[in-house]
C-alpha cells in the first residue's frame, strides 16, 4: 500500500469480491420460504389445472360438469372449499349439509331438482355464483344438479314445489301502506334498517349456518337478491326463508295477503341501479362508514394478492395469514422484495403506525423508515386512490387480527450489478421484464437471531468500511516527488471531478426509484396518462359518473398494470399452477371484447368465466377480488371498458402446464412473449 494506485487497485479489488458476494447472496437468501405449507383441505382444497382433465373418458355427464365448472369454487367433494373460495365474500355454498338457500319449498324441507336446476342457470346475483344457463346444455344442467344432491344426505329430494306462487289479485290489491306496516311490525327493521339498506342494529352480529358473517341484503337494491326480484320469488323467500341463514319463514305469522303486501312495500322501495337512468352510485364504496368503506375496498382491491401468502397449489392462505405479509417478489434488477405485514400486530406489523401514516405510504410510497420502490410496492398506481379512500383503507386494516410476521427488508444484488441492469432499462419508468411472486411465507413467525436480510447488511456496511479505509489509505500513501504543471494538474482535476460525478450518478442509478425526493405526483400522474380518458360529452349524467367511477377503478386496481394502460393486454402470465396465458385484450376490437355481451363481461370480470365457459384461473385473472365488487362498480368498470378505444391485438389460447414452467407467478410487463413456458 505504498502508492495511491496501488491501494485504489486493492480497495476496488475488496469491494467488487463483496459486491459479488451480495449479488449471491440475494439469490440464495431468498431460495427458499421460511414456511411453505398447504392450506387447511378444510378451509380449501387443491383441484388440478384445467380443472377436470384428469377424468377418465367414461366420467358420468354430472362429474364432469361439476368439475370443470364448480369445483374451483365449491370443491372437489362440494364442501364448499375451493381452491379460489379463499377470497370469495360470501363463501361458496357447502353442499355436504344438504342447505340450501334458494328454494321453493318450507324452510325444513330439502329443496326440489328444480330449485337447484334455476339456480345453476340464472346464478345468484350478487355473489360470484354465475348464470350457467346460456353455456351448460339442458342435459348438464340436469345431470350436475343431480350430482350436487349426492353430495349432500341421502334423503329423498322433494318432487315439487312447496310453496304456491303469489296469486296475482293478492298482489293487485296489496297495500303498500299495510306492507310498511307489517315491516315494523315483523321487525324486519332490526337487520335490515327502518329504511331498508342492511343497516339494521344487529346486522353486524348476523351468521350463517357455516359461521361466516351473513350481512342482510339491502332491500332497496333488488338486483342484488340471491333468488330473483320478482314479486313471485320475493314472496316465495319471506314464506320459506333463506335457508342457513337468520333470514326466517313468515308462513306461520303472516298470512298470503300480508305477504303479498310486504311485497308490495318491498317493490316500493326499490331504486333504479346505477347503470339505469335516475340511478346513482351508492354501494359499499360510497359508505360514509371508514372501516366498512376500507374492508370493501381491502378485499375487492389488490392489497391481498401480494400482501397474503399462497401454498404451492396458488391458495390464499387467509385462514390464518390474511394480510400478514411473508410473500416473495422478484422485480428484476430492482431486487427481492417480501410483502409486508398490514395486520397491527406491534412488533412486525402496523401496529404502532398511524392511520395517517398508513394512507402516506399507500399513496405515496412514503414510510417512517424509507421510500417504498413502485415496483416492490405499487404506489404508483395507488397513488390515484382519494385520500378518503386511502384512509378508509388504513382504518380497516387497524381493525384485522393481529398475526406476528417479522418480514425481513428487501434483498438486492450488488452495486455494479444492479447499476448496470438499470442502465438497460427504459428510463425514467425502469420497467423489469417481468415480476414473479413466489408461495410460502418468507417472514419470521417466531423470533429469530439471524433474520435473511442481515447477512446482506453486513455485506453492506463492509463495503462502507472498504470505502473508508481505501481513502484513508489513500490519503496517506506517499506521493512521487514530481513537479505537476499546470495543464496535467488541469486534466487530474477534471478526471477526479468526471470520477466524482460518475460515482454519484451510479448511487442515484442504484437506488432510484426508492428516493425520498422523487415527485410523488409525477410518477402517478404519469403512470395515470397512459390510461385513456373516455369523452363522456352527451352522455346522461349516470352514465358519466359510472364511466368516471370506472376509469378509477381500472386505475386503482390491478387492471391497468396487467393490462396496460389502454387495455389492449399481451403481457404472458406463467405458472407452474396453470402454465401460460396471455392478459387479454380489453378493447372495443374484435380481437378483444367488442363481440363480447355486456353479460359476459361481467361474468368473466365476477365468476371467472370464459365466454366459451373455459374457467380462468384466480391467479392469472384476479376475478376471485373483482367478484367482491359491488354491482354498482362491476358495471362501473363494464361501463368504461365499452369507451376504450379498439385495439387490434389476437392472443394465444391458454395453455395447459408443462415442464417449463416458472416456480413462481410469473407476469411479462417490460416485454412479452408468444412463446408458452417461462422462457422468452
Amino acid at each position: 500500500m505504498r502508492s495511491g494506485p496501488r491501494v485504489a487497485l486493492v480497495a476496488g479489488s475488496v469491494f467488487l469480491l463483496l459486491d459479488f458476494g451480495r449479488s449471491w447472496y440475494a439469490r440464495a437468501g431468498s431460495a427458499e420460504p421460511t414456511r411453505l405449507w398447504r392450506a387447511d383441505a378444510q378451509f380449501a382444497e387443491a383441484i388440478t389445472w384445467p380443472p377436470g382433465h384428469e377424468l377418465p373418458a367414461n366420467a358420468p355427464l354430472g362429474q364432469r360438469v361439476y368439475a370443470e365448472h364448480c369445483a374451483v369454487c365449491h370443491g372437489p367433494s362440494g364442501h364448499g372449499n375451493g381452491p379460489a373460495a379463499p377470497s370469495l365474500r360470501p363463501r361458496p355454498r357447502d353442499f355436504s349439509g344438504g342447505v340450501f338457500k334458494v328454494k321453493s319449498t318450507p324452510a325444513s324441507d330439502p329443496p326440489t331438482l328444480d330449485d337447484v336446476r334455476r339456480t345453476i342457470q340464472a346464478g345468484m346475483p350478487g355473489s360470484s355464483m354465475p348464470a350457467w344457463g346460456d353455456i351448460l346444455s339442458d342435459a348438464e344442467v340436469d345431470a350436475v344438479a343431480a350430482y350436487v344432491r349426492d353430495f349432500g344426505p341421502q334423503h329423498e329430494w322433494a318432487a315439487a314445489a312447496g310453496v304456491m306462487p303469489l296469486p296475482a289479485a293478492l298482489l293487485a290489491g296489496a297495500s303498500v301502506e299495510h306492507g310498511q306496516q307489517l315491516y315494523g311490525d315483523l321487525g324486519c327493521g332490526s337487520c335490515h334498517g327502518a329504511q331498508g339498506r342492511g343497516d339494521g342494529a344487529s346486522a353486524k352480529d348476523l351468521k350463517d349456518v357455516w359461521k361466516e358473517h351473513d350481512p342482510p341484503r339491502d332491500l332497496t337494491a333488488p338486483w342484488t337478491f340471491r333468488g330473483g326480484s320478482g314479486a313471485d320469488a320475493l314472496y316465495t323467500r319471506m314464506a320459506t326463508g333463506i335457508g342457513g341463514t337468520p333470514m326466517p319463514s313468515y308462513a306461520d305469522v303472516a298470512a298470503p295477503a300480508d305477504l303479498a303486501a310486504l311485497v308490495a312495500y318491498l317493490r316500493s322501495i326499490a331504486r333504479a341501479p346505477a347503470w339505469e337512468p335516475g340511478g346513482r352510485l351508492e354501494g359499499p364504496g360510497q359508505s360514509a362508514d371508514p372501516v366498512r368503506r376500507g374492508e370493501y375496498l381491502v378485499h375487492a382491491g389488490m392489497c391481498g394478492l401480494c400482501h397474503t401468502p399462497v401454498d404451492p397449489a396458488g391458495i390464499y392462505l387467509a385462514e390464518t395469514h390474511y394480510l400478514a405479509g411473508g410473500m416473495k417478489i422478484e422485480a428484476g434488477a430492482h431486487g427481492i422484495f417480501f410483502s409486508r405485514n398490514l395486520t397491527p400486530d406491534t412488533a412486525t406489523g402496523l401496529g404502532s403506525w398511524t392511520a395517517e401514516e398508513i394512507a402516506t405510504a399507500i399513496r405515496t410510497g412514503h414510510t417512517p423508515e424509507r421510500r417504498l420502490n413502485y415496483w416492490g410496492m405499487p404506489w404508483m398506481v395507488l397513488g390515484a386512490l382519494s385520500a378518503e379512500d386511502a384512509r378508509a383503507i388504513a382504518a380497516y386494516l387497524k381493525t384485522l387480527p393481529a398475526v406476528r410476521n417479522h418480514v425481513p427488508e428487501p434483498l438486492h444484488y450488488g452495486f455494479v450489478e444492479t447499476v448496470a441492469r438499470k442502465l438497460t432499462y427504459g428510463w425514467p419508468v425502469l420497467m423489469p421484464e417481468r415480476l414473479a411472486y413466489h408461495a410460502g411465507n418468507f417472514g419470521y413467525e417466531r423470533p429469530v437471531i439471524i433474520p435473511r436480510d442481515l447477512p446482506q447488511r453486513v455485506l453492506v456496511w463492509l463495503q462502507y468500511l472498504v470505502i473508508g479505509i481505501g481513502l484513508v489509505a489513500w490519503v496517506l500513501a506517499p506521493r512521487a516527488a514530481v513537479i505537476v504543471d499546470g495543464p496535467r494538474r488541469g486534466v487530474s482535476v477534471i478526471f477526479t471531478v468526471l470520477a466524482l460525478v460518475l460515482a454519484g450518478t451510479s448511487v442515484v442509478v442504484y437506488r432510484y426509484p426508492a428516493i425520498r425526493r422523487l415527485p410523488a405526483a409525477v410518477v402517478i400522474n404519469a403512470f395515470a396518462s397512459t390510461i385513456p380518458q373516455p369523452q363522456t360529452e352527451g352522455l346522461p349524467p349516470h352514465q358519466t359518473a359510472l364511466v368516471e367511477r370506472g376509469r378509477y377503478l381500472y386505475t386503482i386496481g390491478s387492471c391497468a398494470l396487467c393490462h396496460g394502460g389502454d387495455g389492449a393486454g399481451g403481457g404472458k402470465v406463467n405458472s407452474s399452477v396453470f402454465g401460460t396465458t396471455w392478459t387479454r385484450n380489453l378493447t372495443a376490437h374484435a380481437t378483444g371484447l367488442g363481440t363480447w355481451s355486456d353479460a359476459a363481461v361481467l361474468r368473466a370480470l365476477s365468476s371467472g368465466v370464459g365466454r366459451d365457459g373455459r374457467p380462468l384461473h384466480w391467479q392469472a385473472m384476479i376475478w376471485d377480488h373483482v367478484s367482491n365488487y359491488s354491482a354498482d362498480d362491476q358495471h362501473a368498470l363494464l361501463a368504461y371498458l365499452r369507451l376504450l378505444p379498439p385495439v387490434e391485438r389476437a392472443l394465444p389460447a391458454a395453455v395447459a402446464p408443462g415442464d417449463h414452467d416458472c416456480p413462481g407467478d410469473t407476469f411479462w410487463i417490460g416485454s412479452t412473449s408468444l412463446e408458452a413456458g417461462c422462457g422468452g
